[in-house]
């Protein structure tokens, strides 16, 4: 068993010299993954194997830990832009966005994307489910179980969990459902008040004094 293992050590002492020759320099084996090395190349960074085959292309400006977003991927910047990559190699998500959040912070298997201070939702498939286009974003159940109050242009409305918009962002104000009325939740719209009801149906137009 010694034995074997010395030779086994030899081996991997060679996979990583001959890395070396390749690489401005190679990271630490498992330090990322059991079976990964981070390499860097001219500046930029990616993985070899245990058997000092190329995983990850050296393309990045940084590489997160796995399992920090998602158990098998890893958080990428390039250019400032973040996305992700897998522990097979494969890019996940482009890196297009400038802020990812953590999934499940707001809906389960959903995260929270940033582009040009625009706001919307991935999923754990890497799908944009909302796309980046509101300047605010609820968390879901402040106002009903399964919306969220949405902005954009000073304008609010709200989405649902399935990436729906129920009610249009065109209200300047809109209060919580059951404060008049069970069910109903007031709006306000240039200095006008109305109803919606938890069907995003406008019940009472916006044209009644307060």
């Amino acid at each position: 068993m010694k034995h074997l293992t010395i030779i086994l050590l030899f081996a991997l002492t060679g996979v990583m010299a001959n890395a070396q020759i390749k690489y401005n320099h190679i990271g630490q084996l498992g330090e990322f993954k059991s079976d990964l090395v981070l390499v860097e190349l001219d500046n930029k960074l990616g993985f070899i194997n245990d058997k000092g085959k190329e995983i990850i292309k050296p393309t990045y400006d940084h590489i997160g830990q796995f399992g920090e977003y998602k158990s098998d991927w890893a958080l990428v910047k390039l250019n400032n832009k973040l996305g992700f990559i897998d522990d097979e190699g494969r890019e996940m998500i482009k890196p297009i966005y400038d802020k990812i959040g953590q999934f499940g912070e707001y809906k389960s298997s959903w995260a929270l994307i940033q582009i040009n201070n625009k706001l919307g939702f991935i999923n754990e498939k890497g799908e944009e489910i909302i796309n980046p286009i509101y300047d605010k974003i609820g968390q879901f159940g402040e106002y009903k179980s399964d919306w969220a109050l949405v902005e954009v242009n000073n304008k609010l409305g709200f989405i649902n969990d399935k990436g729906e918009v129920v009610v249009k962002p065109i209200y300047d104000k809109i209060g919580q459902f059951g404060e008049v009325k069970s069910n109903w939740a007031s709006v306000k719209l240039n200095d006008k008040v109305g109803f919606i009801n938890d069907k995003g149906k406008e019940l009472i137009m916006p044209y009644q004094k307060p």
